[in-house]
């Protein structure tokens, strides 16, 4: 698919804490936000760090333009980021990748799986999607729950784990995903490799279809470097320029 790419300095309209490490961004790029898809991801430039961060879009609005990422404070780059003041500029490639089929939705019931802030490709998802279906989200502990309150607002049916118990089921969300998934059902998920690695296991043994967006190291975000390369039906492919989603099927995981 030839979609068209911005490489923007844009002007920062939101940086908030949310909760613990997490933050949102906002931009402000009627570009952007005019053709992105669900499941592309930008490319986020800051001064002082020498290789760009991949964000997935939580957002886009066409009518105002403001374009959201969700990110955790976990190192050098992303601490710079959360630092930044509104008004200030960041330098952003994007909408970059390819998206998820959203025309499968017609046939089956749509199921999203989410872990950490894989949430944000599922929450763009979300609201893509012309019917709600059911959202399987899993956390450590409840202090990480991010925007369920969106998710409810769009009517989605909620199932949340946390791995100590403090907020709905207490353990794995595969675990939960595994009792309740029907046959009639299409899984779309992003996260934590270990928690797709499972979710591939229930699609094949459920006998459903499911698609993955991989979370992978990234520098140019182009396949050019090709340095995030994974196997695809034993075919090495680039995470951003061929992905980030995948028919989880087709996916090699360790």
């Amino acid at each position: 698919m030839d979609i068209k790419r911005w490489d923007y300095q844009l002007e920062i309209t939101e940086n908030k804490n949310i909760c613990l490490n997490f933050y949102k961004i906002s931009v402000i790029s009627k570009d952007i936000a005019q053709v992105a898809k669900a499941g592309q991801f930008c490319m986020i430039g800051l001064e002082k760090v020498f290789l760009r961060r991949p964000l997935s879009i939580y957002s886009a609005d066409k009518n105002t333009g403001i374009v959201s990422f969700l990110y955790k404070v976990v190192g050098k780059g992303t601490n710079i980021l959360a630092n930044l003041p509104v008004g200030s500029e960041v330098k952003v490639l994007g909408p970059l990748g390819q998206s998820y089929p959203l025309d499968i939705e017609k046939s089956f019931r749509p199921v999203l799986v989410a872990g950490g802030t894989g949430i944000a490709s599922i929450h763009f998802l979300a609201s893509n999607l012309s019917t709600p279906g059911s959202l399987y989200y899993g956390v450590r502990k409840k202090e990480e729950i991010l925007c369920l309150d969106e998710f409810e607002k769009m009517g989605w049916e909620l199932n949340i784990s946390t791995e100590d118990g403090s907020y709905g089921y207490k353990g794995f969300v595969t675990d939960l995903l595994s009792k309740q998934i029907q046959q009639n059902s299409v899984i779309f998920v992003c996260g934590p490799t270990p928690m797709m690695k499972k979710v591939a296991q229930i699609v094949k043994e459920k006998n459903i279809s499911g698609f993955a967006s991989l979370e992978q190291k990234m520098a140019c975000g182009l396949g050019v470097c090709q340095g995030c390369a994974v196997k695809i039906n034993n075919v090495n492919k680039m995470v951003c320029k061929d992905g980030p989603v995948f028919s989880i099927s087709d996916i090699y995981f360790e």
